[in-house]
């Protein structure tokens, strides 16, 4: 069975993005006796609405959780609720600019993450005092329309399935990409744990 995690490519001045870094990096590993899949994203709105159903309907995972920059926070934030809307007036790699966009036609308004956020903080936040906080400043651009469709995913297949967005690293601050950074290591640790908490206990394979 498999675990599938998702990053953006580059976009904007962010020529090395941690999430895409990260994906690839996780890919093909194990953790907790699951195969990870990592996947990285045009940062485009019909790449990544058409590549996400491509995904969700070949692998069918036991656990999903899509991953995005954001440049401003400091914290590998996991966050708690998607919405059926798209809106952006910075374009994104096709020069595309949406004004109100659903993304499912018959999808609820509001999506909730399904990942075990109480015992991720206990867990990875607490005991190994990683920087993991919750957030609910996921926006309107290409990050929650992935969101949004992983959320609604592990809704309806009742799986742990979730979004997060990672700080910029010390890779971003050193090539005059951001303002601060952290150790991808560090980032990378902090991902993991989120993976090994939602996948403790699921034994049905």
């Amino acid at each position: 069975m498999d675990i599938v995690i998702t990053g953006f490519n580059y976009y904007s001045s962010y020529w090395n993005n941690p999430s895409g870094e990260l994906a690839r990096t996780l890919d093909g590993s194990i953790i907790n006796g699951y195969r990870v899949k990592g996947f990285v994203l045009a940062v485009s709105l019909k790449n990544a609405v058409s590549k996400m159903k491509e995904i969700l309907s070949t692998t069918k995972p036991k656990l999903i959780i899509g991953m995005g920059l954001n440049p401003a926070t400091r914290f590998v934030d996991i966050e708690l609720v998607s919405v059926n809307q798209t809106y952006f007036t910075q374009p994104d790699v096709d020069g595309n600019i949406v004004r109100l966009q659903k993304i499912l036609d018959t999808g609820p308004q509001i999506a909730y993450t399904t990942l075990p956020l109480e015992k991720i903080m206990r867990e990875c936040s607490e005991k190994k005092s990683l920087p993991i906080k919750p957030s609910v400043s996921i926006g309107l651009y290409l990050w929650n329309v992935v969101a949004y469709m992983i959320m609604t995913y592990g809704l309806e297949k009742k799986i742990p399935a979730g979004f997060i967005h990672l700080p910029p690293t010390t890779i971003n601050l050193l090539r005059r990409e951001a303002e601060h950074g952290i150790p991808f290591s560090e980032v990378l640790e902090a991902v993991k744990c989120i993976i090994e908490v939602s996948t403790s206990g699921m034994y049905d394979h």
